[in-house]
Parts: C-alpha cells; sequence; structure tokens
C-alpha cells in the first residue's frame, strides 16, 4: 500500500475554454478569483409502510462548472455565449470631450472624432451643469437642447443663437479601426448553441489535478465593475456528454 499524504488545493487555480470548431483558439480566463465544478444526481427514494427506504437508485445527474475571472476577453463572449462572428478594431467614448459654440452662425462644434462618429452620449453645459435634450434639427432652445448631425453632418452638434460662446461637454462614442476586436450579437435561435471543452487546472507546487469536459454550453456570463476596486467576470456553464457518450476526464495527482 502506498501512503497517500492528500494534494492541496490552494489559491484559484487556471481555467481554459477552447471552441470544439476546427482550428480553434483557447481562451485562458486570465486572473481567476475562484473556479467551481458541481456534480449534482437526483436520487430517488423507494419507501413502502415503514420509514425507511427499502431502495435508492441514482436519477439524473447535472454537471456545471463556474469561473470568476478579472480580467475580460472577448472571445468568451464570440466563442462560448454567442457564437458570433467579430471584426477588428473597437469602440472607444470621449468622455466629456470639451467645446465652445461659435459666437455667429451656424452654432455648430464637430467634434474631434467625426469621421468615425458612432452615437450621441450626451451633452452637459460645462457652466451651468445643465444637461441638455437631444431635439429634432431646427427645434434647439438655448440652453436647454441640442441637435445631432446625420450623415455626412454626423458627428456635428447644433446649438441655438442663445448658446452662442457657451462651453460644453460633449460625450459620444466613435469606433478605432485597428486593435481590439468587436463581436456582432445577433439574435440567435433557440436549440443547438455553440460549445466548448472546459478545462480546470488545480495546481499545487508540481503536483496538479485537471478535468476536462469536452461538451460544455455556457448558461451565464456576467461582467461586474465598482467603485475603488477591480471588476470582475463570471462564466456559468453546464456539461455534457460528447457524440461518443463521453463527459470528459478528471486527473488527480496521486493515486487513490
Amino acid at each position: 500500500m502506498v501512503a497517500l499524504a492528500g494534494k492541496p488545493t490552494f489559491g484559484a487555480g487556471r481555467a481554459f475554454l477552447t471552441g470544439t470548431y476546427t482550428n480553434p483558439t483557447p481562451m485562458r480566463l486570465a486572473t481567476p478569483q475562484s473556479q467551481s465544478i458541481d456534480f449534482k444526481r437526483k436520487v430517488e427514494s423507494l419507501f413502502g409502510e415503514n420509514q425507511l427506504a427499502e431502495a435508492v437508485a441514482a436519477g439524473e445527474m447535472e454537471v456545471t462548472g463556474k469561473v470568476e475571472y478579472s480580467k475580460t476577453v472577448a472571445r468568451v463572449l464570440a466563442d462560448a455565449m454567442f457564437g458570433d462572428t467579430s471584426t477588428a478594431g473597437t469602440y472607444a467614448q470621449a468622455n466629456r470631450e470639451t467645446g465652445t459654440v461659435p459666437g455667429s452662425s451656424s452654432y455648430v462644434i464637430t467634434v474631434a472624432n467625426a469621421s468615425t462618429f458612432g452615437f450621441d452620449l450626451g451633452v452637459v453645459n460645462a457652466t451651468t451643469g445643465v444637461i441638455y435634450s437631444c431635439v429634432a434639427a431646427g427645434s434647439e432652445v438655448a440652453g436647454t437642447s441640442y441637435s445631432l448631425g446625420t450623415g455626412a453632418n454626423k458627428g456635428k452638434y447644433t446649438f441655438a443663437l442663445g448658446d452662442a460662446n457657451a462651453n460644453v461637454l460633449i460625450s459620444y462614442g466613435y469606433t478605432v479601426a485597428t486593435g481590439g476586436e468587436t463581436i456582432s450579437l445577433a439574435n440567435q435561435a433557440q436549440g443547438p448553441s455553440t460549445s466548448f471543452q472546459a478545462t480546470h487546472v488545480l495546481p499545487w507546487g508540481a503536483e496538479q489535478d485537471m478535468f476536462v469536459f469536452y461538451n460544455c454550453i455556457a448558461s451565464t456570463s456576467s461582467i461586474s465593475a465598482k467603485k475603488s476596486g477591480f471588476g470582475s467576470s463570471t462564466l456559468d456553464y453546464m456539461a455534457a456528454v460528447n457524440s461518443s457518450g463521453i463527459l470528459g476526464v478528471a486527473s488527480f495527482a496521486e493515486a487513490a
């Protein structure tokens, strides 16, 4: 008999997702905070006239996993949650960009990123703190509203005559062609969905326990942020057997 010391588990370990399509790029859930695996089996009991069960039997079993991690991973949404295509480039936000309404007609401010303007995120009067309303062109009211250009005039904010020389703060979104990734979040049909392989590694020094589940479907993907603290993301999934009827493998650093 081999004396077993038992392998401790310390720290959050490591977790990876790998798409089940051809030539997938593995996703490492970076800076993990915690992870868990649950094997939940329904047990049925057979009772007769007495208090204690005469027999018990195993029913359905569910295998679920959860990982909490602290760095956003674009491929989690693209590959694991939505199964949608992505393109190079990203969105950025101009936060309270300063601008001054011209002193004479046509009282238009063209924002710095007008050529790649995406969408409006509001205007505030820098002096009074009043939040302006967006209205139809020609309906602008001094000190309270503005209109937004479209088409060839995108990224142009028009104000009323009475706002001449007013200082404003403009927030908006715009596109950046290089760097990052943008994922199309389409309305997918119910039923079979994108799947992935989940790999959990629980190290202790040179020893490693590992769980690999071949056919997983994401159930929840969340992103949270908070004041004076690091944000976190979570991914929950449910595992099923693959086309060969195999759930996966569980390997341990010490033999049983």
